[in-house]
């Protein structure tokens, strides 16, 4: 009897620490909100660009493209606040795909 007692206690400690564990809120992460992207042509110079309108938080512009020997070719801008343009320069090679990462 005496060694249940002991783990019954610790099991019941454990529990408790778990449930204060798992009832604590996390942080609330808000992300950017009515994102889009483009690429365009400045003189022969090719670029791809994200513009966020709303929320909090980062954007960045992500492209993926194809060299024919090489394979994929990733490209991004820098983190860019609300509001602000997220800008890379790309080479000429076909696009993959053009996406907006947030955070």
């Amino acid at each position: 009897m005496k060694t249940r007692r002991p783990m019954a206690s610790l099991s019941a400690s454990v529990l408790l620490a778990a449930g204060l564990v798992a009832g604590t809120a996390g942080p609330a992460f808000a992300v950017p909100t009515g994102c889009s992207h483009r690429t365009y042509y400045q003189g022969v110079d090719r670029y791809a660009e994200s513009t966020c309108s709303g929320g909090t938080g980062q954007h960045r512009i992500q492209v993926i493209q194809q060299h024919h020997l090489a394979g994929p070719i990733p490209s991004q801008g820098p983190w860019q606040p609300v509001g602000t343009p997220s800008t890379t320069w790309i080479p000429g090679y076909p696009i993959v795909t053009v996406y907006v990462a947030t955070q």
